[in-house]
């Protein structure tokens, strides 16, 4: 047993690792400190010197690869990972390798060679199952890099056991496998630099100035977030075929999570409807029995349960023509995700791109906007914010926006309509007060910033009414929406006629703005958006194929204010580009590369400036 410690002992000090046989009388040896059987570690530097026995070349280092084959990521040490060495010399991410060799599989994926042993994964909550040892040396702590793996014990040739060594693990009753995200700060500047990173607020009204001797009853201030650059970058994705066993199974990991990291998502892809849960059955009349599609989506991330401490949004991908849309697009609603639709297998890619730049670049936790009256005639009289959780108090004196998490750079905008009364003193009426408060999650602290007072202008007479376009911009988005709504409706009501007239209508409203009139992309995009939403309306089965998922898809972008897949709108090309951020476009114009072979071949992704940010007139 002495030598065989040398030789564990030896490996920490070449970075190397290897397998060490114990045969059963070596168990209870005073040096094993409780090692057994086949063990696996990804060891930290130590200064012993090594034996030249168990030295691998130096030119077989030069050319060991520092990716991953499988999964085509980093392997280098402190990144979170384990690192698995086979008998071949070839190094694999523990989880990757572990996940290909489950089934059977004991074949290298890059020389073809056989293995005599392969990793397995088992549950880390229990104490170690039969067959296998858990390592966990003295004076380690969980931040070493010396790695703490479960590996088999080798079969003996006649051991009845040796059929069972390659049968796939049951699930683990506890998920919590994951890795801390560390985001403090190394020193005070960085502190004070992080400071300076705040969520810009700015207000405009609807026009400058109201005549002092007049009073308006509807009166629109716009409220426009701007999140600072990014911060942190973190995710968590899942799926399954089953949606409803799919998401259970993915909110279970969230919730069972170690280390409860500040940022978590699931992503959900499919191309199918869901027939284990929801009844799609008809009554007696022989009509469709409304469905219920909150039966999918577990309690834990229903976002109307109060959790936004623990908000986990299911941002959803529906791919093809035979996917429910309206499932997919209910899903997303319940969670607080976002609803993409994937036309073609060319786009998924793209897509999933899109999406995860905007993952790993939150910067921004449970925002909130609070809006108060501060001239004692001032009413508010509505606030409309999308899919966003608002409240006007009683009287209208006050109200609130939940904006929740915010990527890097991302912009919100929300209309607030107030009345304008008579002022009789004064040149200028204060109407209104915004406060925002949020999360910042780099430093972990609650930030809120200071009050912006809205107010306007009041001459005894105008010469000429000046619109503000960022508003009537805001405006036109809205409507928009409305018309996509009211299109729905009644498409799904049968009458395709009247859904198409109803998006004309809007086209033609739209097209008459103030916005419009001055050239305004977002104007422009929503024109291109609604007429290829009637292009898809022009028969029952191109609507039932992809117009009913092309319009849900929108109405999540808008409502939500966060970019979506549909169409080509991840092409450089497309109008439709709402809402992406510039760590959207890196992302994609990375994935968009990687397309087409090579890094040094960019497909264009033309940079985007938002929509919502005010430009000048």
């Amino acid at each position: 047993m002495g030598s065989k410690w040398r030789k564990l002992k030896t490996t920490l000090a070449t970075n190397l690792c290897v397998f060490v046989t114990v045969d059963a009388e070596d168990y209870s040896s005073p040096h094993s400190g409780g090692f057994s059987g086949d063990v696996l570690l990804s060891p930290a530097p130590v200064s012993r010197p090594a034996s030249p026995r168990l030295r691998l070349s130096k030119s077989l280092n030069r050319s060991s690869k520092k990716t991953c084959t499988i999964c085509l990521a980093s392997m280098k040490r402190g990144e979170g990972q384990a690192i698995f060495t086979a008998e071949c010399a070839h190094s694999f991410h523990f989880q990757c390798i572990a996940s290909n060799v489950k089934h059977g599989n004991q074949i290298c994926p890059v020389c073809r060679a056989k293995w005599k042993e392969v990793p397995l994964q088992g549950p880390t909550n229990a104490g170690p199952p039969l067959g296998r040892t858990r390592i966990n040396p003295v004076n380690w702590s969980h931040d070493n890099p010396v790695m703490t793996l479960l590996r088999p014990i080798p079969p003996r040739p006649n051991s009845p056991r040796h059929a069972a060594a390659l049968i796939t693990p049951t699930e683990p009753t506890i998920f919590n496998d994951d890795e801390p995200l560390d985001l403090k700060l190394t020193n005070k500047t960085s502190l004070e630099n992080s400071n300076l990173k705040r969520v810009s607020v700015k207000t405009y009204t609807e026009v400058q100035a109201v005549p002092r001797f007049s009073s308006v009853d509807d009166f629109t201030v716009l409220i426009h977030l701007k999140a600072p650059a990014p911060a942190v970058n973190s995710l968590i994705a899942n799926g399954g075929t089953n949606i409803a066993e799919g998401l259970r199974k993915g909110a279970k990991v969230m919730e069972d999570r170690r280390e409860n990291n500040p940022v978590g998502s699931i992503i959900l892809l499919s191309d199918g409807q869901d027939t284990y849960t929801v009844n799609r059955s008809s009554n007696s009349g022989g009509r469709k029995n409304p469905l219920n599609y909150e039966l999918l989506v577990p309690q834990s991330i229903h976002c109307g349960n109060g959790n936004l401490g623990n908000k986990i949004p299911v941002h959803a991908f529906g791919f093809g023509s035979d996917h429910d849309a309206s499932s997919m697009h209910s899903i997303s609603e319940i969670s607080g995700g976002t609803f993409s639709f994937i036309e073609t297998e060319s786009v998924i890619q793209d897509a999933f791109a899109q999406c995860i730049g905007g993952l790993l670049s939150v910067v921004v936790k449970d925002a909130r906007v609070i809006v108060e009256s501060v001239n004692p005639d001032v009413v508010i009289g509505s606030l409309k914010a999308g899919s966003y959780k608002s409240h006007v108090m009683a009287g209208g004196k006050s109200g609130c926006v939940d904006v929740g998490d915010l990527y890097a750079d991302e912009e919100r905008d929300f209309l607030v309509s107030v009345n304008v009364p008579k002022e009789l003193t004064f040149n200028e009426t204060c109407l209104l007060q915004v406060r925002c408060c949020y999360t910042d999650l780099l430093t972990k602290e609650t930030v809120n910033l200071k009050s912006v007072n809205v107010t306007i202008k009041r001459p005894e007479s105008l010469v000429q009414e000046l619109v503000s376009v960022e508003v009537d911009r805001q405006k036109n988005r809205l409507q928009a929406a409305e018309a996509m709504v009211q299109a729905r409706t009644a498409a799904e009501e049968g009458d395709l006629a009247q859904a198409i007239h109803t998006l004309e209508n809007c086209r033609r409203v739209l097209s008459e703005t103030v916005s419009a009139k001055s050239g305004d992309r977002l104007c422009v995009a929503l024109d291109a958006e609604l007429k290829e939403m009637q292009e898809r309306m022009t028969s029952r089965k191109m609507y039932e194929e992809s117009g009913r998922a092309y319009i849900l898809s929108g109405l999540s972008s808008h409502s939500w204010q966060r970019a979506t897949a549909r169409g080509d709108s991840t092409d450089s090309s497309s109008l439709v580009r709402a809402y992406q951020t510039p760590s959207m476009v890196e992302l994609l114009s990375r994935s968009q590369a990687s397309l087409l072979g090579s890094p040094s071949v960019q497909r264009s992704v033309r940079p985007i400036w938002s929509f919502a940010s005010p430009k000048p007139r």
